[in-house]
């Protein structure tokens, strides 16, 4: 049995370095590089878990096989996509790659444009960090260690959480441990008609930045952004690196000399890992233990 297994997991890995080799648009990239985790003996998968009534409201559960004698940290992963496209389904290596080094791992849906807009996003993502906590110790997980993560568009949700607690406690959680952000908008212009309608109206802009929820009480964060991106300009991870720091709160950037948007996340999938370095920075933020 554990050779089939590797022989799939092997023909997992084939696939996507043939698709990479003849080029897919990032939504295949992105479902190519989960499909080397679709059978991984050291991570226990939950499907489709409910944080809400509505269909987005789903979450999937990734957590170690082995069984330890301590509760495991907790990570809530928010997906990008422009906020108006993605899903959790896109993103199974990234629940694995933390699950395989002793992580619980909840990998979020959240409403999209043009069916949300951004207070229907954030009150999401919110309810699914709420939701977890609650089940964190029935999942093997820690409540009282919950981080929260997010790449692109889904960071700049997770960081408006991590940074502001009285999101979370509106809704009777704790303030998470610390936030995790991967290539995230911070300190950004709207331009787009449809980010205008979706973090609008003009007024409400300022409150889209995560640079202006930074407080004392704001998480510990871990920005890692490529210096390479053209989607999000790495001067968005230094500015809100500078606001934690002016506020007291503990701040790492990982810059990536070689890195654009994509290729930050992508280190953390099984084909892509090379120095393993995100990964690593991850895991010992997180506090995680193999």
């Amino acid at each position: 049995m554990n050779s089939v297994l590797r022989s799939l997991r092997r023909l997992a890995l084939l696939c996507v370095g043939l698709a990479v080799l003849a080029g897919c648009t990032a939504g295949n990239l992105l479902r190519l590089a989960s499909s080397a985790d679709l059978i991984n003996p050291a991570v226990r998968v939950d499907h489709d878990l409910s944080y809400g009534a509505l269909p987005r409201q789903r979450f999937d559960v990734y957590r170690p096989t082995r069984v330890a004698d301590h509760p495991r940290p907790v990570v809530v992963f928010v997906h990008g996509g422009s906020w108006n496209w993605g899903s959790k389904d896109q993103y199974r290596f990234v629940g694995a790659a933390l699950a395989e080094r002793g992580a619980v791992v909840a990998v979020i849906n959240y409403r999209l444009h043009p069916d949300a807009h951004l207070p229907e996003s954030l009150d999401d993502v919110a309810a699914a960090v709420a939701t977890v906590e609650q089940q964190a110790s029935r999942l093997g997980g820690d409540p009282t260690r919950v981080y929260l993560m997010g790449h692109s568009a889904g960071a700049e949700l997770a960081a408006l959480i991590a940074l502001d607690p009285k999101r979370l406690e509106a809704r009777g959680a704790r303030p998470v441990q610390g936030f995790v952000g991967l290539a995230g908008p911070y300190d950004f212009t709207i331009t787009d008609d449809y980010l205008k309608e979706y973090f609008g109206p003009p007024e409400h802009f300022p409150a889209s930045q995560p640079v202006n929820s930074v407080g004392p009480s704001s998480a510990a964060s871990l920005l890692v952004q490529g210096l390479k991106d053209t989607t999000v300009w790495p001067r968005n991870a230094e500015a809100l690196a500078v606001r934690l720091r002016a506020s007291g709160v503990p701040v790492e950037t990982v810059m990536l000399d070689d890195d654009d948007h994509s290729t930050v996340l992508k280190r953390l999938a099984r084909p892509y890992r090379r120095d393993d370095l995100v990964l690593a920075k991850v895991v010992a933020f997180i506090g995680a233990a193999q």
